[in-house]
């Protein structure tokens, strides 16, 4: 067998078992960031409990924003790369769940800037923590020099995909 045919072929046996095992990750994982909500539901009990919590789409989304704090609707629209029409109607969706707050621009009364509410980084430092989490058990199976290649393999592709995508 060629090289580059073996190559391909373990490109495509890490595809497809990720693929099988994100189902079943992902179920678990809905699971328990509901558990993660209602425990923080238990920390704010005059806010209504939100079943249909999108954890994906929130955590995308404040992660574009608990970095810097808070983005104009124009950065938090290009940090998710979706369109502006797109981005106000998340940010609607996370002003109505509690999670984000939108407040006025200092310099220009015409911008709007999104920021996390005390709620919004309660549920995502919990979200932050569980994955750290998982991660860290996902990782225990190797060793510690394993472990270092892995992680230096994964940043050299996610910086090449930032290039890429810029």
């Amino acid at each position: 067998m060629r090289e580059d045919e073996l190559y391909n072929n373990q490109v495509t046996a890490v595809v497809h078992g990720f693929m099988q095992v994100w189902n079943r990750f992902e179920s678990t994982l809905s699971k328990e960031l509901s558990q993660i909500q209602e425990s923080l539901q238990g920390m704010h009990p005059q806010r209504e409990h939100q079943p249909n919590t999108n954890y994906e789409l929130f955590y995308r989304a404040c992660n574009s924003i608990y970095p810097e704090g808070n983005k104009t609707m124009g950065e938090f629209s290009n940090a998710l790369s979706v369109p502006l029409s797109t981005a106000t109607r998340i940010a609607d969706w996370l002003v109505d769940n509690g999670y984000v707050q939108r407040l006025p621009d200092s310099e220009d009364r015409r911008v709007v800037r999104v920021s996390l509410t005390d709620m919004g980084k309660e549920l995502f430092k919990a979200i932050d923590r569980y994955i750290r989490q998982r991660m860290l058990q996902m990782l225990s199976g190797l060793t510690t020099e394993e472990r270092v290649i892995l992680l230096t393999l994964i940043s050299k592709v996610v910086s090449g995909l930032k290039e890429e995508t810029k």
